[in-house]
């Protein structure tokens, strides 16, 4: 169960992370002199956070084989 509830924790957590993606402009490519800025343009900052989709991939994934474990071992007790 704590594995479970630190999961929900970094999931939540992720969201906020990546939530500087549409929050901060200093995450996409400025306008100097290129064709190729803003979006899809990712700035070394914007770069940094875009790591946090794979550590959401990661807390979904250890959340659902925490509950699986919990439902198991509660059904199995009955």
């Amino acid at each position: 169960m704590p594995s479970m509830i630190a999961s929900i924790l970094v999931f939540i957590m992720t969201l906020g992370t990546l939530s500087f993606l549409v929050t901060t402009p200093e995450s996409w490519v400025p306008h100097l002199t290129d064709n190729q800025w803003g979006f899809p343009y990712l700035s070394g900052r914007g770069r940094l956070v875009i790591k946090d989709v794979v550590i959401l991939g990661g807390a979904i994934i250890t959340m659902s084989e925490t509950a699986q474990l919990y439902l198991k071992r509660k059904t199995a007790s009955k």
